[in-house]
C-alpha cells in the first residue's frame, strides 16, 4: 500500500513487497501448496464459465508470481490468486490496483533483493495490510442457498422411496444430506437432514428419530472436509466415507433396538433374522447388520453427492474449493510440465 518514507516523498511499494504480501496470505490460508492453488483457480475459472482447457494454469506460472526480483505481475492472474487463498473480490480488486501502482512508478526499475534470511521464512515480511481471511468458504447467495437446500432434500426423499419400493437393503436417505453438509456446510446439511426425516414421516412410517443419524451424518461430512480436509483426496474421501458409516451405525443401532425390535425395513429384517436364528445376540446382530448396510449406504451416498457437486458449481455457482477433489472430477488437473516440491518450483525433466 502506499506509505511515507522517511525522508517525506511519497513511497509506492515495489513488487517484491507484493510478493511478500502474497507470501503471508498464502502462510494465513494454510499454507496451501501451489497446486492447491491451481486447483482453486481451476474451480475459480470454470464457475466463470471459463473452457476446462484454458482454466487452469501451469504450476510454473503460479509459483513465479510468488518469487522475488520481478519486474512485472499478471494482474489477473494476482486477482485469482488472491482469490483462491481466500479474500473477498473487493480485496481482490485492491491487489490488483497494488499491482498497477507498482507497475506505473517502477516500469523498468529492479527491485531491490530480498536478504537470504527473509527469503528462508526465518524473518516474516512486512504487511502493509494484513487481510484477514474468511472462516470458510463463502456463501452463495440466500435465494441460491434455499434453492439448493430443497433440491438436497428432493434428492434425499426421492433416494428413500426408490429403496423402499425396491425393498433394498440400503437407505439411499441421506445422499441429499451429503450434498448439503459437503458443498454448503455441517449445519446446512443438519437442516437438510430434518426435514428429510420430518418429510419422511408424512408419507411414510419413517421414525423421526432416525434424524439423529442424518444429523450425525450431515456434521462429519461437513466438519471432515473443511475442519480435516477430508476432501483433498480420493483416499482421504473414502476414509471419510466410512467414519460416517461407522457413526451412523452407532447411533442408529440403540434406536433400532429400543423403538424397532432390532431392524427397520424388509432386508434389514430377513438379515437380522438369519443372524438370531445362528445364535448371534439382538445387539450384536443389529450392528452387525447395520454397520454392514450402513458401510454399502455411506460409501454410495458419498461418491454419489461427490458426482453431484460439480452440478452445483456450474449450475449455481456454489464454490468448491475446499474440495480438491471436485476439480481432479473434471480433469486430471493441470499439464504436468514436471513434479513439483511440496513448498517449490516444478522440477522438469525429474522421472
Amino acid at each position: 500500500m502506499v506509505g511515507s518514507s522517511t525522508s517525506g516523498q511519497e513511497h509506492t511499494e515495489t513488487f517484491d513487497e507484493i510478493v511478500a504480501d502474497l507470501h503471508t496470505l498464502r502462510e494465513q490460508a494454510g499454507p496451501v501448496s501451489y497446486a492447491e492453488i491451481v486447483r482453486r483457480i481451476f474451480d475459480l475459472r470454470i464457475a466463470r464459465g471459463v473452457n476446462e482447457a484454458a482454466a487452469a494454469p501451469p504450476r510454473s506460472t503460479v509459483y513465479n508470481v510468488f518469487t522475488e526480483g520481478r519486474a512485472r505481475l499478471d494482474t489477473e492472474l494476482v486477482r485469482d490468486i488472491v482469490l483462491a487463498l481466500g479474500v473477498t473480490e473487493d480485496e481482490a480488486e485492491q491487489w490488483v490496483d497494488r499491482c498497477r501502482a507498482a507497475q506505473r512508478v517502477h516500469p523498468a526499475v529492479e527491485p531491490v533483493s530480498v536478504p537470504p534470511a527473509l527469503s528462508s521464512g526465518k524473518i516474516r515480511p512486512p504487511v502493509s495490510d494484513r487481510i484477514q481471511l474468511p472462516a470458510g468458504p463463502i456463501r452463495p447467495p440466500l435465494g441460491v442457498l434455499i434453492l439448493v437446500l430443497l433440491l438436497c432434500i428432493c434428492v434425499s426423499v426421492a433416494g428413500n422411496v426408490l429403496v423402499r419400493a425396491l425393498g433394498l437393503p440400503i437407505y439411499l436417505d441421506m445422499v441429499g444430506t451429503a450434498i448439503a453438509a459437503i458443498a454448503l456446510g455441517p449445519w446446512y446439511g443438519v437442516l437438510a437432514a430434518v426435514v428429510t426425516a420430518l418429510a419422511g414421516t408424512l408419507y411414510m412410517d419413517s421414525d423421526f428419530l432416525f434424524a439423529l443419524v442424518g444429523i450425525t451424518g450431515a456434521l462429519v461430512w461437513g466438519y471432515g472436509v473443511r475442519r480435516f480436509r477430508m476432501g483433498d483426496t480420493f483416499a482421504r474421501f473414502l476414509v471419510l466415507g466410512l467414519i460416517v458409516a461407522a457413526a451412523s451405525s452407532l447411533m442408529a443401532t440403540p434406536l433400532l433396538v429400543l423403538r424397532h425390535g432390532g431392524s427397520f425395513g424388509e432386508g434389514q429384517v430377513n438379515m437380522t433374522g438369519s443372524l438370531l436364528a445362528a445364535g448371534v445376540p439382538l445387539l450384536g446382530a443389529v450392528f452387525t447388520v447395520n454397520i454392514i448396510t450402513s458401510l454399502i449406504d455411506k460409501l454410495l451416498t458419498s461418491y454419489i453427492a461427490l458426482a453431484v457437486l460439480p452440478l452445483l458449481r456450474r449450475w449455481f455457482g456454489v464454490s468448491l474449493t475446499h474440495i480438491p477433489v471436485v476439480g481432479q472430477l473434471h480433469t486430471p488437473g493441470p499439464p504436468a510440465e514436471g513434479r513439483e516440491s511440496p513448498d517449490g518450483p516444478e522440477l522438469p525433466g525429474v522421472g
